[in-house]
């Protein structure tokens, strides 16, 4: 992330920064990036560059983390005005990243340079993916605690984190797939937002129907009998 050298920089100038590494990103991918390129987009020196960032890799989080930011806001907002339904902010996730790509194919091209490598690929705002604890609860700093917090858990057959996180992965899965469909397929959103729709339908509901008591009977005829031959 920026160092506080950074930031003390007036706002106009942070911007400047900004869009020249956005520009940068979007041109090439991740591997070819050039930070001579940025410097002189920016109007800045290479000794400036490195007193802000480590390295490209630095900025390219510093980037991403500042959406993140920006989207965790807006789904906590949006958890506060539904009522803690979980898979409506799923939806306006998957709106609100369909509305920012099609804004613009320098977005496009950004998140298609970027997330073709694999370290960024794991970041979508973090320095690591989140996992849980060794006692099965998540930890404080991942996102899915304020999540679990604020969701309306009565909805659910299940309360536990760690159930919770797995749905959570599963549902972010399924978003980040979509995603990626869009941008190597811009010319099918309504096919694509079909389809995020039905998985998620799927992923509320389930897969299979609701077992009759004769088909629980069938599924118990496997078993062996028990020694007295009942």
């Amino acid at each position: 992330m920026p160092t506080e050298r950074f930031y003390r920089l007036p706002e106009e100038k942070q911007q400047t920064i900004r869009m020249a590494a956005f520009k940068e990103f979007s041109r090439v991918p991740f591997e070819k990036v050039s930070i001579n390129r940025i410097i002189q987009n920016a109007d800045i020196s290479r000794g400036s560059f490195y007193t802000y960032f480590l390295d490209k890799q630095d900025v390219v989080e510093f980037l991403m983390r500042e959406n993140f930011e920006q989207l965790t806001k807006l789904c906590k907002d949006e958890l506060d005005s539904n009522g803690g339904d979980f898979f409506a902010m799923v939806e306006l996730m998957f709106e609100y990243f369909m509305g920012k790509m099609k804004t613009t194919k320098e977005l496009m091209d950004f998140a298609k340079n970027v997330f073709a490598n694999q370290e960024n690929a794991q970041l979508l705002g973090f320095r690591k993916w989140p996992c849980l604890g060794p006692t099965g609860k998540i930890e404080e700093e991942d996102p899915v605690k304020w999540m679990y917090e604020k969701v309306d858990k009565s909805r659910f057959y299940f309360a536990t984190e760690e159930e919770f996180w797995t749905l959570v992965t599963m549902a972010m899965g399924s978003l980040a797939f979509s995603l990626k469909q869009f941008y190597e397929y811009p010319d099918r959103p309504d096919n694509i937002r079909r389809t995020f729709r039905r998985t998620m339908e799927i992923l509320k509901h389930g897969v299979y129907k609701k077992q009759t008591e004769p088909e629980k009977s069938r599924g118990d005829m496997g078993q062996a009998p028990n020694k007295t031959g009942a």
